[in-house]
């Protein structure tokens, strides 16, 4: 697994070396004018992608904490994410990593010069269709494996590279392919709102700027907020054993939890009730969706069990939401969303499956699917009453007695694999939680669906 931390402000996982078209007309000079001679490709790349050059790499890490340390450095009022990616390494001699490297040390980007060239230095033959295949993709280091004593920061921060894949048209490299557009990977949004805590929590683990960055430590301050920073958007008093004041609001900037906090204590103090429940939001979210609900109260009306923790003259008990910028997310882009899954490997097994019928009272499956592996078999007869059935696979050949007492013209239904999830672990381990280790068309994928299954109709 593979962990990148960076800015959700950024739409696509692109190299340095891509952000703009004259970076990209000159990465071989960028190259030239800084390499060491007695160093590999990568490990001259990998040197410039710590000191800041523009290269086509990206950084990633095989730690977490490490992609969350990234994640949670910048100064903005803004989300930040954390992407992880399910890969396939490759040792930086393999000819994935070389070629895929090779490619920043050429000023003429003809794909067939580039062959000739990596061929000629390198004294190996590759095709023009195979580089083809390798350029296209994204190529991911295999981690611990670019030894280079100059590059300390590397082993703090367990890191390695993604090379991205390159644009190829009419025989020539014309551009980078955003990392994240090749295959699949998993997205975990980091709040804005929490991301001062978290930075906190990771420091007293030791993961600090001195130790992964080798500098000094440095106070991550915000843009100060302005003064009508909070809108309301609906408030309620009551009156009964004890007065009692509800407000609803809206933040026009993001704020730390801490900020959240000192608002709410500044509210609850100048209301002069004795229980103040206050609902923070995002702007324009939906009722209900909120960030942190604070109940504010007086210990001396607490008769109904509340839990809140002392807070200057009141008691404080909070409530944060944890789905609130997924469920922004998907409310807005409902019936648009693509779905990533993990993609087909290499050397994926092609999986086999045919319904036949024998003597008109019997339905064999034949298949190639391993052992264990479970299906759920629904047929009916002649238009009529659906049967159900779920089997286990213990042989090629799966016979099924028909439940029927009479002659019949037609049988039809389907076989369903269920997906990975909820398969016995020793098929998933064998086939994937995505399917990635399995192909054919008996394996429904598409990004339309979030689930990947086994699926196949028949008519006899």
């Amino acid at each position: 697994m593979f962990f990148r931390g960076q800015l959700s402000r950024f739409p696509n996982m692109l190299p340095s070396i891509a952000r703009s078209k004259e970076l990209f007309i000159n990465e071989q000079k960028y190259y030239e004018e800084n390499k060491k001679q007695q160093k590999s490709i990568v490990q001259n790349l990998a040197k410039m992608q710590h000191d800041g050059i523009p290269t086509r790499l990206l950084d990633f890490t095989t730690d977490p904490l490490v992609a969350l340390f990234f994640a949670t450095q910048e100064n903005e009022r803004t989300d930040s994410s954390v992407y992880v990616f399910i890969r396939n390494g490759y040792s930086p001699t393999s000819r994935e990593v070389k070629l895929s490297s090779f490619v920043a040390t050429q000023k003429n980007r003809c794909l067939e010069d580039i062959v000739k060239n990596f061929n000629k230095s390198n004294d190996i033959t590759i095709g023009i269709e195979s580089a083809k295949e390798i350029l296209s993709r994204g190529i991911f280091i295999r981690p611990d494996t670019i030894n280079d004593d100059d590059n300390c920061r590397m082993h703090e921060q367990k890191g390695t590279f993604a090379i991205s894949g390159n644009q190829i048209e009419n025989g020539y490299i014309t551009s980078i392919i955003p990392l994240g557009n090749d295959s699949s990977y998993e997205e975990i949004v980091v709040p804005f709102e929490y991301q001062e805590e978290i930075r906190n929590e990771l420091e007293k683990k030791g993961y600090t700027r001195e130790r992964l960055l080798g500098e000094e430590k440095k106070l991550i301050k915000y843009n100060e907020l302005p003064k009508d920073n909070i809108r309301e958007k609906k408030r309620k008093y009551k009156r009964g054993l004890y007065s009692n004041y509800s407000i609803t609001l809206e933040m026009l900037n993001l704020m730390t939890v801490k900020e959240i906090k000192d608002r709410g204590y500044q509210i609850a103090k100048a209301s002069k009730v004795d229980s103040v429940w206050i609902w923070f939001q995002r702007l324009n979210s939906e009722d209900g969706n909120n960030i942190i609900t604070q109940h504010w109260y007086k210990e001396s009306i607490n008769e109904y069990g509340w839990k809140g923790k002392e807070y200057y003259e009141f008691m404080l008990e909070e409530i944060r939401g944890n789905s609130y910028i997924s469920y922004a997310y998907f409310q807005s882009n409902f019936g648009r969303i693509k779905y990533k899954h993990l993609p087909i490997e290499d050397n994926a097994k092609l999986i086999s499956l045919d319904v036949r019928l024998i003597d008109k009272n019997q339905l064999v499956i034949d298949t190639n699917l391993m052992k264990g592996t479970e299906l759920l078999i629904s047929y009916s007869v002649d238009g009529g009453l659906k049967r159900e059935i779920k089997i286990i696979v213990k042989e090629q050949l799966i016979k099924i007695d028909i439940d029927t007492s009479h002659k019949f013209n037609t049988i039809e239904g389907n076989v369903t694999m269920p997906v990975s999830s909820v398969q016995p672990a020793e098929v998933r381990n064998v086939y994937g939680i995505d399917y990635e280790k399995i192909k054919g068309d008996f394996i429904e994928r598409s990004d339309e669906d979030p689930l990947i299954f086994g699926y196949k109709e028949f008519k006899l």
